[in-house]
């Protein structure tokens, strides 16, 4: 992780403790805006990450917890929430192993150059992570929990060096059997040799 940016963050930390917040909330929503959904076994799907209800906020900093076991992570995009004024961190997919739950680190902030943050006043995209289903299995998690080294926990940060009180709803994925493959009618097989009676290919030459 960027040196500068791991101490600018653990600032903003540092300074929000003695600081009052306002509320914010973090979403875990899929493509139809539900938090529970069923995939079948095999299948690709998305879980986008909202934002909403924050002022000037400055940068955030999470992980992102799922169950490798029944579930593989296969890519992190941002939303670009900054813009050009983005300045991320060390993002990265981490599998699990047996009973550890695997992890995406997701974090991203305003370039120094910038004095004030962004006020979110409606549901705005921080990023998307692309999973598939691999097992089937009843509720698989999905969950956000803040970075480890941030203390007190901290999520999000605003420029002031506040952190936000935030609200998280997390998801829950059921991954069922892969849909049984549909065998041809047998009248396929009959349909066939009638084309090619129909079309002369079994004619015999004179």
């Amino acid at each position: 992780m960027n040196k500068h940016l791991l101490t600018k963050l653990l600032a903003l930390a540092f300074v929000g403790f003695f600081q009052t917040t306002e509320a914010a909330t973090l979403n875990l929503k899929f493509s139809d805006n539900t938090n529970i959904r069923s995939f079948a076994k095999g299948s690709i799907f998305d879980v986008n990450i909202y934002i909403n209800n924050v002022a000037d906020l400055a940068g955030f900093d999470f992980d992102l917890t799922y169950n490798s076991t029944n579930l593989s992570a296969q890519l992190l995009s941002s939303g670009s929430i900054f813009g050009t004024d983005t300045e991320s961190l060390a993002n990265s997919i981490t599998p699990g192993s047996g009973a550890t739950l695997g992890k995406i680190h997701f974090a991203e902030m305003l370039s120094g150059s910038v004095a004030t943050g962004l006020n979110i006043s409606e549901p705005t995209l921080l990023g998307t992570v692309k999973f598939q289903a691999l097992n089937v299995s009843a509720g698989n998690a999905l969950s956000i929990i803040p970075d480890p080294i941030y203390t007190p926990a901290q999520l999000l940060f605003l420029s002031d060096g506040s952190g936000p009180a935030t609200t998280i709803t997390g998801a829950t994925v059921h991954v069922t059997a892969a849909p049984a493959a549909v065998p041809l009618p047998a009248s396929v097989f009959l349909f066939v040799p009638a084309l090619l009676g129909i079309f002369g290919f079994g004619k015999k030459p004179n």
